[in-house]
């Protein structure tokens, strides 16, 4: 059984799924349940109290959070999607990359296009931080949650490394 909780976050809701102990997923959509079965449609959930919710309330207030902390999993992914999640997760706090050099990082150098797919399919968004993959091209790029949140996490995470 996923559990699921949510909680205010930059003027949208956040919304975390969890199986037994670890995340599985995060939304910041208008419908987190689409969302959530866009990925897992054969999944069943229930509401029930995630205390790391807490680690999200505390990066909105724009403190620091240690993200590698918080247990995670994956219900699905194929090890080459597994291989780009664990190469961003990574990533310092500091860091951006471009989708070639996160293709490096994930050691499949030559799969740029696949790697941005694997990026738009990253059931950790914030925690696997792909709103800090960024076009070669410039500009902030794709989110699957928009530009206007991507820009506001990106925001978030310039206080993040403030406080640290």
């Amino acid at each position: 059984m996923i559990t699921y909780d949510t909680a205010p976050f930059l003027g949208r809701q956040l919304t975390l799924f969890k199986s037994q102990d670890a995340l599985v997923f995060i939304s910041l959509a208008d419908d987190a349940y689409a969302d959530f079965y866009s990925f897992y449609p054969d999944e069943q959930v229930t509401r029930a109290e995630i205390p790391e919710l807490h680690y999200f309330e505390r990066y909105a207030a724009g403190q620091f959070v240690d993200w590698s902390q918080l247990k995670t999993a994956y219900l699905k992914g194929t090890p080459f999607q597994r291989d780009v999640w664990q190469a961003m997760r990574e990533m310092k706090l500091s860091e951006t990359l471009t989708y070639s050099e996160l293709a490096v990082r994930a050691q499949h150098p030559t799969a740029i296009r696949a790697v941005a797919s694997a990026v738009g399919k990253n059931p950790l968004t914030i925690i696997n931080p792909c709103h800090r993959i960024l076009p070669k091209s410039g500009g902030i790029g794709k989110f699957r949650y928009g530009s206007v949140i991507k820009q506001a996490i990106l925001a978030l995470d310039q206080q993040m490394i403030l406080a640290k």
